[in-house]
């Protein structure tokens, strides 16, 4: 298949002492000007000015705090007393020397002094208080800074033909939970497990959804903080609807993406090449690199994404990436359709691992193990969903009453009515639906949301609440909202069958998290450590390219390298840890499960990969590539007002309608506009000390 790739004022001082010993100095001076012509007058000197070196620190400051007309001034006192003697006048009245206003003189000079003190004065004041400010800012503000070089090495290292910079690859498996990996389905994976660098889970950020997930796995910052807050949601400042599946609304819009730097962006500005394909959030004007840069396509084949890599990695040195992103969505297109077990999912977790051990195999033919990093990461895990497990959103308020519905599974609300009369309402309906279903809902105001999640709480709390609606109903792992509309649509039963989106601490929205190359090898006290919250993964690869991070809500990266898994570390938590039963995927043979089970008795043992992978993938997408992929619910969808078509759960690159909205006008939207100016403005004005922080203190 051909892949098409796109390329300070005066003072006024009073006189308090008419007798001033500085009188003699001046006449001094003078004296010292009859006996030495070629000696200029400097009314700003003094004793201490004669004592130090015109070199020294405190000398280049006060020549530098003198005022540059004093040469002038000289010139003009010589002119005064100097020049007539060779006046061809020859007239004695005018050889005379004109009298001296000595109060003026002196109160000139004051002026002067003072005037250059105060200046110096305010000057280190100034710096001072911005200091201040900045540090003060950055820790209200939860950010951290490294304390690593700024300038990569780029030492060179050579694989016997070519010579190579520091170089990794980061590959997304998205929605691969590491209870997916078995020595069955997986044996790549599980070799990996067993014997290659990671954690037995890393936690994703809430919502454990695609897009606020792989921003943060490239910005180091919560959802709330970088402001992709959710899949769908609304912009209340903006007045612009985000949908991730939809171009036309808002996807590609760079008003969403202004939050957090993107770790390309962070390569490229230390002399760092980048490459991406695929990775949400690339794609959008003046956010993604500006050079290789692939757009998505979903039904690209795995083999394709290997050649495409390889070849970034085939070209000479000047332009050869070291710094390489990619994105795989298999694994949660089929989570999504068929839920967390059955045959269909196991052909995809095959299909994916062998696309693992093809990049492995590649990397080893061209005896690259020993300089690039490898890295397999993915944003959350899947949870299976039932029509036994819904609640109708209708059920609890009319819909008339609702604008948006911002998120999924869990569901925001911007009620066109009072907020407290639509909560009312809502809590009212729920008291009387059955409590066996309503205690695995809950209903929150914004900041009420639980602390823990990073999620919400006052306004002021996140850069990026704003962006949340003001009410919440948050279901329960397995449970969904939906209305009666969609599911007589489905025929009664509900879609999708695998859902993320939930708790992100809950065991099914664990994240996976593995690599092998020489940063590991160099910087981990063990191939395990414990596991970690994926707000510090940004950290990890730039560590692993020496890169100094931006402002961001992780821990350094030497921290986390150095968490070392206890070797008798066992997880107490029984899988899947739900309140129903539901079958899964491994059979109870997950290599997580053989190493960190409690009570397990199972020690893992390697298995053989396949030995001829890129075969078995040419044969393996001739037929899961027909998969039709599962539409998730979209805000239009619970809305019978907002007219959007239909769009897929992947990212489309067809137009589509976008949602009608009402715009304020008169002379509210203009105060509007400039107080957001004024917010911008201030916003900018703390990027960029931010930046002066990392730049001078770091």
């Amino acid at each position: 298949m051909s892949i098409r790739y796109n390329t300070s004022h005066a003072v006024d001082v009073p006189v308090t002492d008419m007798d001033d010993p500085e009188d003699d100095i001046i006449f001094a001076e003078r004296q010292d000007r009859n006996n030495s012509s070629n000696v200029l007058f400097d009314p700003l000197a003094n004793d201490d000015d004669n004592n130090t070196s015109g070199s020294s620190l405190i000398g280049k400051l006060k020549s530098l705090l003198r005022n540059d007309s004093r040469a002038n001034n000289d010139y003009e006192m010589v002119s005064r007393y100097d020049a007539g003697i060779d006046s061809p006048l020859g007239d004695e009245e005018d050889l005379e020397e004109p009298p001296i206003d000595l109060k003026e003189y002196r109160l000139r000079l004051l002026e002067k002094k003072v005037k250059n003190r105060t200046i110096f004065g305010g000057g280190v004041l100034t710096v001072v208080a911005i200091l201040m400010f900045v540090l003060y800012f950055a820790k209200n503000n939860n950010l951290k800074f490294s304390s690593q070089s700024t300038k990569p090495s780029h030492k060179l290292f050579s694989n016997s033909t070519h010579d190579f910079h520091k170089t990794t690859i980061v590959v997304s498996l998205d929605g691969f939970h590491p209870h997916y990996i078995n020595p069955h389905d997986t044996p790549t994976l599980h070799n990996m497990f067993i014997n290659d660098y990671g954690a037995p889970y890393m936690t994703p950020s809430f919502p454990s959804v695609t897009f606020p997930n792989h921003w943060t796995l490239v910005t180091g910052l919560y959802p709330s903080e970088h402001g992709i807050v959710g899949n769908t949601f609304f912009d209340t400042k903006l007045n612009k609807q985000f949908v991730s599946t939809d171009p036309q609304n808002g996807s590609l819009d760079p008003d969403f993406w202004q939050g957090g730097e993107p770790i390309w962006k962070t390569a490229v500005q230390q002399g760092v090449k980048a490459a991406v394909h695929m990775w949400p959030g690339s794609e959008v004007p003046g956010v993604g690199p500006e050079f290789d840069s692939d757009r998505f396509n979903g039904s690209e084949l795995l083999t394709s994404k290997v050649e495409r890599v390889m070849g970034w990695l085939d070209r000479e040195i000047d332009t050869r990436p070291e710094l390489i992103l990619t994105y795989v969505p298999t694994v949660d297109e089929y989570g999504h359709k068929y839920g967390i077990s059955g045959e269909e999912l196991s052909k995809s977790l095959t299909y994916v691992d062998d696309f693992v051990q093809l990049m492995k195999s590649e990397l080893h033919k061209r005896n690259l193990d020993h300089i690039v990093n490898l890295v397999f990461v993915s944003d959350h895990g899947m949870a299976p969903t039932s029509s036994k497990r819904v609640l109708y959103l209708d059920d609890l308020i009319d819909l008339k009453k609702i604008d948006h519905v911002d998120g999924f599974p869990l569901i925001g609300l911007i009620p066109n009515v009072d907020v407290e009369e639509a909560l009312r309402e809502i809590k009212s309906r729920f008291e009387k639906l059955d409590q066996d279903l309503t205690k695995h809902y809950h209903i929150y105001k914004r900041d009420e949301i639980p602390q823990r999640f990073q999620f919400g709480g006052p306004v002021n709390d996140h850069k990026f609440n704003y962006r949340l609606a003001p009410l919440w109903i948050v279901p329960d792992v397995g449970y969904s909202v939906t209305t009666h509309k969609q599911m007589d649509e489905n025929g009664g039963e509900y879609k999708p069958k695998g859902v993320h989106g939930y708790d992100n601490t809950h065991l099914l929205m664990r994240a996976l998290f593995l690599g092998s190359g020489p940063f590991f090898k160099e910087k981990f006290k063990s191939n395990k450590v414990k596991p970690f919250t994926n707000v510090n993964f940004y950290n990890l690869i730039c560590a692993s390219l020496e890169l100094q991070p931006a402002a961001n809500n992780g821990t350094l990266a030497n921290k986390i390298a150095s968490e070392v898994l206890p070797k008798n570390w066992k997880d107490d938590s029984t899988f899947p840890n739900l309140p129903f039963e539901v079958e899964h995927i491994v059979r109870n043979n997950a290599t997580y499960d053989q190493l960190w089970r409690v009570g397990n008795k199972v020690k893992p043992v390697d298995e053989q990969p396949n030995p001829s992978t890129k075969a078995s993938l040419v044969s393996e997408q001739s037929t899961i590539t027909q998969i039709e992929t599962q539409s998730l619910p979209k805000p239009s969808d619970f809305l019978t007002t907002t007219t959007t078509s239909d769009t897929s759960n992947t990212r489309p690159t067809k137009a589509i309608a976008t949602t009608t909205t009402t715009h304020q006008e008169g002379l509210g939207q203009l105060f509007g506009d400039i107080i957001d100016d004024i917010e911008d403005g201030v916003e900018a004005i703390g990027d960029a000390l931010h930046s002066f922080i990392d730049d001078n203190f770091n």
